[in-house]
């Protein structure tokens, strides 16, 4: 495809063509750098399909996470009325002001996602976020935008496939992260997609999750299920007593008090608490910390 087909073109473009995205990246001299995510959508099932879950209405304003070249930037601005899309790369940004110049309702930014704050950008109650997350930065992605003072009403993003079944796994499988995002957050996962989706493809599959925060616990009490729940998946393999036991200073028998008091049996892993026995055994904890001082 010739270089001026980005110019020359008065058809909208179809990005999920890799000749398209590979005209407007060599305009603006693109270097794929997959350390940063850069594998970009080109599949228009799994485009529609975020778009969907993400169910923008009319006058809704959308943050898009990594917008690569606006293959989502423009499926967005199709349906909601406003959409701010960042990147960390400038090269991707001045693609994506290029492929998104028809569009009156699209801003873009470069910006880390992980810095951003949505209340800076003129985002109110209400707003909606997605994107395809660099798998490295998922998980402190994800957190900024559940612990936001004022969180998205829902996101839609694609994850690792891995990391998608650990956030919406039921108790049995869940991790640190689990515990983290859920405690903050309702977590639905859509659909997986196959590496075949992305060009250049990922070595990994992926998946559509979509995030409702709703948050579960009381910060303070959500804080200290957090801060027990870290030692305690850093030896996922072992019981709840051995972990209780070392977040009580080595003592298995406030450990025993703690796991009674909770109604949890003490031969049980961290990973198969559900969210209510976090917060059951992290006050009973607290309590066995008063009476053993």
């Amino acid at each position: 495809m010739p270089d001026d087909h980005v110019a020359r073109t008065r058809q909208p473009l179809d990005l999920t063509d890799p000749r398209t995205l590979t005209a407007v990246g060599r305009r603006v001299g693109l270097r794929r750098d997959t350390s940063l995510g850069q594998h970009f959508l080109i599949d228009r099932d799994v485009l529609d399909a975020i778009v969907d879950a993400l169910d923008p209405a009319p006058d809704s304003e959308v943050l898009e996470i990594g917008c690569g070249l606006g293959t989502l930037t423009g499926a967005l601005a199709a349906r909601a009325r406003r959409v701010v899309a960042v990147d960390i790369d400038p090269a991707c940004v001045a693609g994506t002001e290029i492929t998104q110049r028809a569009n009156p309702n699209v801003t873009v930014l470069e910006a880390d996602a992980r810095n951003i704050d949505p209340a800076a950008l003129g985002f109110t109650t209400g707003w909606l976020a997605t994107g395809n997350l660099p798998y490295q930065l998922t998980g402190l992605v994800l957190m900024r935008l559940v612990e936001a003072e004022q969180p998205p009403a829902r996101a839609v993003v694609l994850v690792q496939r891995e990391v998608a079944a650990r956030l919406a796994a039921g108790p049995g499988d869940w991790s640190l992260a689990t515990v983290a995002i859920r405690t903050l957050a309702e977590v639905e996962r859509i659909r997986d997609v196959a590496p075949e989706a992305f060009d250049p493809p990922p070595a990994v599959h992926s998946s559509i999750i979509r995030i409702v925060p709703s948050p579960k616990a009381d910060p303070a009490i959500r804080a200290s299920m957090l801060a027990l729940a870290k030692p305690l998946f850093q030896s996922r393999r072992k019981t709840l007593r051995n972990g209780v036991s070392r977040a009580l200073g080595g003592d298995l028998a406030a450990a025993g008090v703690a796991l009674d008091a909770a109604g949890i049996d003490s031969g049980r892993r961290p990973g198969t608490l559900a969210l209510d026995e976090w917060e059951l055994l992290a006050r009973a904890v607290a309590e066995v910390r008063l009476v053993t001082r």
